[in-house]
Protein backbone atom coordinates (compact mmCIF):
# COMPACT_ATOMS: atom_id res chain seq x y z
CA UNK A 1 0.00 0.00 0.00
CA UNK A 2 0.72 3.71 -1.01
CA UNK A 3 1.87 6.22 1.51
CA UNK A 4 -1.44 7.73 0.19
CA UNK A 5 -3.26 4.95 0.53
CA UNK A 6 -1.89 4.18 4.57
CA UNK A 7 -3.05 8.19 5.29
CA UNK A 8 -6.36 7.69 4.14
CA UNK A 9 -6.57 4.47 6.05
CA UNK A 10 -5.37 6.27 9.28
CA UNK A 11 -7.79 9.18 8.78
CA UNK A 12 -10.15 6.40 8.62
CA UNK A 13 -9.05 4.79 11.95
CA UNK A 14 -8.77 8.22 13.57
CA UNK A 15 -12.38 8.92 13.04
CA UNK A 16 -13.91 5.94 13.91
CA UNK A 17 -12.30 6.43 17.08
CA UNK A 18 -13.68 9.78 17.10
CA UNK A 19 -17.11 8.85 16.56
CA UNK A 20 -16.70 5.86 19.04
CA UNK A 21 -15.55 8.38 21.94
CA UNK A 22 -17.92 10.78 21.26
CA UNK A 23 -20.89 8.79 20.92
CA UNK A 24 -20.01 6.83 24.51
CA UNK A 25 -19.11 9.77 26.05
CA UNK A 26 -22.53 11.52 25.18
CA UNK A 27 -24.52 8.14 25.44
CA UNK A 28 -27.42 9.12 28.04
CA UNK A 29 -27.44 13.14 27.59
CA UNK A 30 -29.71 14.07 25.47
CA UNK A 31 -29.15 17.31 22.75
CA UNK A 32 -30.06 20.51 24.92
CA UNK A 33 -28.72 22.83 21.89
CA UNK A 34 -31.15 25.35 22.39
CA UNK A 35 -32.27 24.71 26.05
CA UNK A 36 -30.83 27.29 28.69
CA UNK A 37 -30.47 26.03 32.49
CA UNK A 38 -30.50 28.44 35.36
CA UNK A 39 -28.72 27.25 38.41
CA UNK A 40 -28.25 28.92 42.15
CA UNK A 41 -24.57 28.17 42.79
CA UNK A 42 -23.75 27.96 47.13
CA UNK A 43 -19.89 26.72 46.53
CA UNK A 44 -16.79 28.28 44.57
CA UNK A 45 -17.62 29.96 41.52
CA UNK A 46 -15.20 28.31 39.66
CA UNK A 47 -15.88 24.50 40.79
CA UNK A 48 -19.43 25.51 39.27
CA UNK A 49 -18.36 26.04 36.03
CA UNK A 50 -16.09 23.24 36.07
CA UNK A 51 -19.18 21.31 36.05
CA UNK A 52 -21.18 23.71 33.88
CA UNK A 53 -18.68 23.93 30.99
CA UNK A 54 -18.45 20.36 31.05
CA UNK A 55 -22.32 19.97 30.26
CA UNK A 56 -22.68 22.65 27.40
CA UNK A 57 -19.40 20.70 26.47
CA UNK A 58 -21.61 17.89 26.24
CA UNK A 59 -25.40 18.32 25.63
CA UNK A 60 -24.80 22.15 24.07
CA UNK A 61 -26.82 23.72 26.49
CA UNK A 62 -26.37 26.73 27.56
CA UNK A 63 -26.64 28.08 31.25
CA UNK A 64 -26.35 30.96 34.12
CA UNK A 65 -25.71 30.68 37.84
CA UNK A 66 -26.41 33.04 40.35
CA UNK A 67 -23.75 32.74 43.47
CA UNK A 68 -24.84 32.72 47.14
CA UNK A 69 -24.01 31.66 50.10
CA UNK A 70 -25.67 28.64 51.32
CA UNK A 71 -28.04 29.84 53.86
CA UNK A 72 -28.72 33.47 52.06
CA UNK A 73 -29.77 30.83 48.71
CA UNK A 74 -31.39 28.33 50.54
CA UNK A 75 -33.40 31.12 51.91
CA UNK A 76 -33.98 32.92 48.51
CA UNK A 77 -35.45 29.61 47.64
CA UNK A 78 -37.75 29.41 50.20
CA UNK A 79 -39.35 32.83 49.35
CA UNK A 80 -39.85 32.13 46.12
CA UNK A 81 -40.80 28.66 46.37
CA UNK A 82 -42.82 27.55 43.50
CA UNK A 83 -41.67 30.47 41.35
CA UNK A 84 -39.84 28.47 38.24
CA UNK A 85 -36.93 31.00 38.97
CA UNK A 86 -34.34 28.47 39.08
CA UNK A 87 -34.14 24.82 38.02
CA UNK A 88 -31.18 23.71 39.92
CA UNK A 89 -29.77 24.26 43.32
CA UNK A 90 -26.11 23.21 43.54
CA UNK A 91 -23.59 22.95 46.19
CA UNK A 92 -24.08 24.04 49.85
CA UNK A 93 -24.42 21.60 52.59
CA UNK A 94 -26.62 18.79 53.50
CA UNK A 95 -28.75 20.94 56.42
CA UNK A 96 -29.29 23.45 53.73
CA UNK A 97 -31.11 20.93 51.40
CA UNK A 98 -32.24 19.12 54.09
CA UNK A 99 -34.42 22.46 54.71
CA UNK A 100 -35.51 23.08 51.57
CA UNK A 101 -36.79 19.53 51.16
CA UNK A 102 -38.63 20.21 54.28
CA UNK A 103 -39.79 23.30 53.06
CA UNK A 104 -41.38 21.33 49.95
CA UNK A 105 -39.22 23.06 47.30
CA UNK A 106 -37.26 19.80 45.91
CA UNK A 107 -38.75 18.28 43.08
CA UNK A 108 -37.59 14.31 43.53
CA UNK A 109 -35.44 13.07 41.02
CA UNK A 110 -33.46 9.69 41.10
CA UNK A 111 -30.51 9.18 39.04
CA UNK A 112 -30.48 6.42 36.57
CA UNK A 113 -28.64 3.45 38.26
CA UNK A 114 -28.25 5.13 41.76
CA UNK A 115 -26.56 2.64 43.09
CA UNK A 116 -23.36 3.81 41.99
CA UNK A 117 -23.71 6.61 45.22
CA UNK A 118 -23.45 4.53 48.31
CA UNK A 119 -27.18 5.36 49.92
CA UNK A 120 -25.38 7.66 53.27
CA UNK A 121 -24.68 10.27 50.49
CA UNK A 122 -28.03 10.87 49.14
CA UNK A 123 -31.67 11.26 50.22
CA UNK A 124 -33.58 7.86 50.04
CA UNK A 125 -36.60 9.93 49.02
CA UNK A 126 -34.77 10.84 45.79
CA UNK A 127 -34.81 14.61 46.48
CA UNK A 128 -31.19 15.42 46.75
CA UNK A 129 -28.06 13.48 45.18
CA UNK A 130 -24.16 14.09 47.14
CA UNK A 131 -21.58 15.08 44.85
CA UNK A 132 -18.44 15.02 47.59
CA UNK A 133 -17.92 14.65 51.05
CA UNK A 134 -16.46 17.89 52.87
CA UNK A 135 -14.99 17.06 56.75
CA UNK A 136 -14.73 20.21 58.81
CA UNK A 137 -10.70 21.14 59.33
CA UNK A 138 -8.52 23.45 61.15
CA UNK A 139 -6.52 25.52 58.96
CA UNK A 140 -3.76 26.85 60.25
CA UNK A 141 -1.05 29.24 58.16
CA UNK A 142 2.64 27.52 58.00
CA UNK A 143 4.53 30.80 57.92
CA UNK A 144 3.19 32.93 60.22
CA UNK A 145 3.31 29.92 62.49
CA UNK A 146 6.64 29.11 62.25
CA UNK A 147 7.88 32.36 62.71
CA UNK A 148 5.56 33.46 65.36
CA UNK A 149 4.26 30.36 67.61
CA UNK A 150 6.26 27.87 67.46
CA UNK A 151 6.73 27.45 71.02
CA UNK A 152 3.51 26.17 71.57
CA UNK A 153 1.93 22.95 69.80
CA UNK A 154 -0.40 23.22 67.09
CA UNK A 155 -3.60 22.97 68.10
CA UNK A 156 -5.62 19.19 67.36
CA UNK A 157 -8.55 19.98 68.57
CA UNK A 158 -11.88 22.56 68.10
CA UNK A 159 -11.59 22.88 71.87
CA UNK A 160 -8.03 24.27 71.85
CA UNK A 161 -8.69 27.17 69.97
CA UNK A 162 -9.89 29.17 72.83
CA UNK A 163 -6.32 29.45 73.62
CA UNK A 164 -5.85 33.58 74.83
CA UNK A 165 -3.11 33.19 72.50
CA UNK A 166 -5.09 33.08 69.66
CA UNK A 167 -7.23 36.46 70.20
CA UNK A 168 -7.34 38.17 67.16
CA UNK A 169 -6.18 35.27 64.84
CA UNK A 170 -9.06 33.62 64.18
CA UNK A 171 -11.12 34.20 60.87
CA UNK A 172 -14.37 32.25 60.70
CA UNK A 173 -17.95 31.46 58.46
CA UNK A 174 -20.50 33.06 59.90
CA UNK A 175 -23.37 30.68 60.81
CA UNK A 176 -26.37 33.07 59.95
CA UNK A 177 -24.82 33.21 56.10
CA UNK A 178 -22.48 30.47 55.57
CA UNK A 179 -23.80 26.48 55.24
CA UNK A 180 -19.90 26.07 56.49
CA UNK A 181 -20.44 28.11 59.27
CA UNK A 182 -23.78 26.41 60.10
CA UNK A 183 -22.45 23.27 59.95
CA UNK A 184 -19.81 24.33 62.52
CA UNK A 185 -21.88 25.63 64.88
CA UNK A 186 -24.58 22.39 64.65
CA UNK A 187 -22.03 20.17 65.13
CA UNK A 188 -20.54 22.25 68.39
CA UNK A 189 -23.86 21.98 69.64
CA UNK A 190 -24.89 18.25 68.80
CA UNK A 191 -21.74 17.05 70.27
CA UNK A 192 -21.63 19.07 73.03
CA UNK A 193 -25.17 19.79 73.86
CA UNK A 194 -26.96 23.07 73.00
CA UNK A 195 -26.00 25.01 76.03
CA UNK A 196 -22.24 24.06 75.95
CA UNK A 197 -21.80 24.07 72.29
CA UNK A 198 -23.45 27.72 72.68
CA UNK A 199 -21.43 28.88 75.63
CA UNK A 200 -18.26 27.30 73.87
CA UNK A 201 -19.14 29.28 70.40
CA UNK A 202 -19.52 32.69 72.68
CA UNK A 203 -16.04 31.90 74.40
CA UNK A 204 -14.38 30.83 70.89
CA UNK A 205 -15.86 34.29 69.13
CA UNK A 206 -13.13 36.03 71.76
CA UNK A 207 -10.75 34.93 69.71
CA UNK A 208 -12.38 35.69 65.78
CA UNK A 209 -10.95 38.70 64.41
CA UNK A 210 -13.63 38.17 61.48
CA UNK A 211 -16.47 36.48 60.81
CA UNK A 212 -17.21 36.38 56.75
CA UNK A 213 -20.19 35.50 54.72
CA UNK A 214 -18.79 32.86 52.99
CA UNK A 215 -17.12 29.36 53.79
CA UNK A 216 -14.41 29.44 51.08
CA UNK A 217 -13.35 32.83 52.18
CA UNK A 218 -11.37 32.25 55.83
CA UNK A 219 -9.39 29.78 54.07
CA UNK A 220 -7.91 32.63 51.62
CA UNK A 221 -7.13 34.60 54.25
CA UNK A 222 -5.27 31.73 55.79
CA UNK A 223 -3.72 31.25 52.97
CA UNK A 224 -2.49 35.25 52.68
CA UNK A 225 -1.60 35.40 56.74
CA UNK A 226 -4.12 38.00 57.03
CA UNK A 227 -4.86 35.48 59.81
CA UNK A 228 -3.35 33.00 61.24
CA UNK A 229 -6.26 29.86 62.00
CA UNK A 230 -9.83 28.98 60.57
CA UNK A 231 -12.26 26.25 60.73
CA UNK A 232 -13.71 25.79 57.56
CA UNK A 233 -14.17 22.18 55.52
CA UNK A 234 -11.04 20.94 54.10
CA UNK A 235 -11.82 20.88 50.26
CA UNK A 236 -11.68 24.61 50.76
CA UNK A 237 -8.64 24.53 52.54
CA UNK A 238 -7.11 22.28 49.89
CA UNK A 239 -8.02 24.91 46.69
CA UNK A 240 -6.03 27.64 48.61
CA UNK A 241 -2.95 25.05 49.17
CA UNK A 242 -3.20 24.32 45.39
CA UNK A 243 -2.99 27.53 44.70
CA UNK A 244 0.38 28.09 45.91
CA UNK A 245 -0.59 29.15 49.85
CA UNK A 246 1.09 27.55 52.70
CA UNK A 247 -1.78 26.21 54.74
CA UNK A 248 -1.79 23.01 56.75
CA UNK A 249 -4.77 21.37 57.69
CA UNK A 250 -5.14 19.61 60.61
CA UNK A 251 -8.74 17.33 60.80
CA UNK A 252 -9.77 16.70 64.44
CA UNK A 253 -10.96 13.22 65.71
CA UNK A 254 -14.24 12.83 65.52
CA UNK A 255 -15.26 16.20 63.06
CA UNK A 256 -18.44 17.41 61.53
CA UNK A 257 -18.78 17.09 58.16
CA UNK A 258 -21.38 17.60 55.18
CA UNK A 259 -22.40 16.07 51.80
CA UNK A 260 -22.51 18.90 49.15
CA UNK A 261 -25.16 18.02 47.18
CA UNK A 262 -27.47 18.96 44.03
CA UNK A 263 -31.36 19.14 43.69
CA UNK A 264 -33.77 19.93 41.19
CA UNK A 265 -36.13 22.64 42.27
CA UNK A 266 -39.81 22.61 42.57
CA UNK A 267 -41.89 23.99 39.13
CA UNK A 268 -38.51 24.69 37.13
CA UNK A 269 -38.85 26.01 33.84
CA UNK A 270 -36.39 23.95 32.19
CA UNK A 271 -37.24 20.48 33.66
CA UNK A 272 -35.45 18.32 30.79
CA UNK A 273 -32.29 20.05 31.27
CA UNK A 274 -32.26 20.19 35.18
CA UNK A 275 -32.77 16.32 35.31
CA UNK A 276 -29.71 16.28 32.55
CA UNK A 277 -27.55 18.36 34.78
CA UNK A 278 -27.99 16.03 37.17
CA UNK A 279 -27.24 13.18 35.26
CA UNK A 280 -23.97 14.61 34.47
CA UNK A 281 -23.06 15.72 38.07
CA UNK A 282 -23.13 12.18 38.95
CA UNK A 283 -20.71 10.60 36.03
CA UNK A 284 -17.25 9.74 37.34
CA UNK A 285 -16.16 12.68 34.52
CA UNK A 286 -17.45 14.97 36.78
CA UNK A 287 -16.58 13.97 39.79
CA UNK A 288 -13.15 13.58 38.90
CA UNK A 289 -13.23 17.20 37.24
CA UNK A 290 -13.87 17.96 40.79
CA UNK A 291 -11.54 16.38 42.32
CA UNK A 292 -9.16 17.60 40.11
CA UNK A 293 -9.83 21.34 40.89
CA UNK A 294 -10.81 21.26 44.62
CA UNK A 295 -9.52 17.82 45.76
CA UNK A 296 -13.22 16.76 46.64
CA UNK A 297 -13.83 13.19 47.83
CA UNK A 298 -16.37 12.34 44.90
CA UNK A 299 -19.57 9.80 45.97
CA UNK A 300 -19.38 8.22 42.98
CA UNK A 301 -16.21 6.60 42.95
CA UNK A 302 -16.50 2.55 43.05
CA UNK A 303 -13.15 2.52 45.72
CA UNK A 304 -14.91 5.82 47.26
CA UNK A 305 -13.15 4.60 50.76
CA UNK A 306 -10.15 4.43 49.29
CA UNK A 307 -10.21 7.71 48.04
CA UNK A 308 -11.60 9.73 51.36
CA UNK A 309 -8.33 8.21 52.86
CA UNK A 310 -6.30 10.27 50.27
CA UNK A 311 -7.47 12.87 51.43
CA UNK A 312 -8.58 12.54 55.53
CA UNK A 313 -9.61 9.11 57.27
CA UNK A 314 -12.84 8.34 57.03
CA UNK A 315 -12.82 7.43 60.64
CA UNK A 316 -12.48 11.13 61.94
CA UNK A 317 -15.80 11.98 60.59
CA UNK A 318 -18.85 11.87 63.14
CA UNK A 319 -21.17 9.11 62.54
CA UNK A 320 -23.58 10.73 64.82
CA UNK A 321 -23.42 14.02 63.42
CA UNK A 322 -27.46 14.16 62.17
CA UNK A 323 -28.14 16.69 58.88
CA UNK A 324 -31.82 16.53 59.17
CA UNK A 325 -31.89 17.59 63.05
CA UNK A 326 -29.19 20.78 61.50
CA UNK A 327 -32.05 21.67 59.03
CA UNK A 328 -34.74 21.40 61.65
CA UNK A 329 -32.95 23.45 64.36
CA UNK A 330 -31.68 26.12 62.28
CA UNK A 331 -34.58 28.72 63.06
CA UNK A 332 -34.35 28.05 66.85
CA UNK A 333 -30.52 27.79 66.76
CA UNK A 334 -29.60 30.78 65.01
CA UNK A 335 -31.89 33.02 66.72
CA UNK A 336 -29.53 31.92 69.82
CA UNK A 337 -26.40 32.68 67.83
CA UNK A 338 -27.94 36.17 67.72
CA UNK A 339 -27.74 37.04 71.42
CA UNK A 340 -24.02 36.17 71.59
CA UNK A 341 -23.28 37.51 68.14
Amino acid sequence: MNKVGLCVVFIIFISIICFYNIYYRNKGLPNLKNENLIVYVTFNEDEAKVLLDGFKERTGCNYSFLRFPTEEGAEKIIKEQNSGKADIFLGGTTDAIELLKINNCLDKYIIKDSNRIPSQYRDTDGYWTGLYIEALSIGINEERWNKEFSDIKKPTTIQELINPRFRGEIVLPDPRTSGTGYTFLSYLVQTMGKKEGLEFFMNLKNNVGQFTDSGFTPAKKVGVGEYLITVNFINQQLIVKNSGFKIESIIPDNTGWTICPIAKLKNCSNSKAAEAFIEYCTTKEAGNALNDFSMAVPTISQDNDLNIKKTFDSNKLNSKYDFNKAAKDREELLKDLNKIM
